[in-house]
């Protein structure tokens, strides 16, 4: 058996994976979701921000995160989930230990990625910790795209 994994671009709606010919988008909203076989999932690439593009039609270096909403089911009171970015070191965007909820970034102008442009990708991984079989999460995560 393998984790059952699945994800969808909230906005853009239904978006395909390819980059547009022209412009792009100021923020993305990506919905991935599990059920757990037991095999936890270590610096995964959820969001990988090289196929994304900037209103101004380029790759974005950097993105701040407006919003993570998650829901959790059945795990462990130990178990964890982590996401961040790919930066040398990685840098926490958020550890979810609790079973829903949501953390909210937008009245400060958004969680921005700390790190300097350049430095690994800035993709951002899931990390999963403490996982059993049956074990679920859906979790909707927003970002800005900046491109400086």
């Amino acid at each position: 058996m393998a984790n059952v994994l699945a994800e969808q671009w909230v906005y853009p709606p239904n978006w395909d994976g390819n980059s547009p010919a022209k412009g792009g988008w100021r923020k993305v909203t990506k919905r991935f979701t599990c059920i757990s076989d037991g095999t936890v999932e270590t610096d995964v690439i959820k969001i990988d921000i090289s196929e994304l593009r900037t209103i101004n039609g380029v790759a974005p270096t950097r993105t701040a995160v407006e919003y993570v909403k998650f829901n959790r089911q059945v795990f462990a009171a130990d178990s964890t989930i982590k996401l961040e970015w790919d930066r040398a070191p990685a840098s926490t965007i958020c550890v979810i230990a609790s079973d829903e909820g949501e953390l909210n970034f937008t009245e400060t102008g958004g969680l921005p990625d700390p790190s300097a442009a350049g430095d690994r990708t800035g993709d951002i991984l899931l990390s999963s910790v403490g996982v059993t079989s049956g074990d679920a999460y859906d979790i909707t995560i927003c970002l800005k795209l900046k491109d400086s």
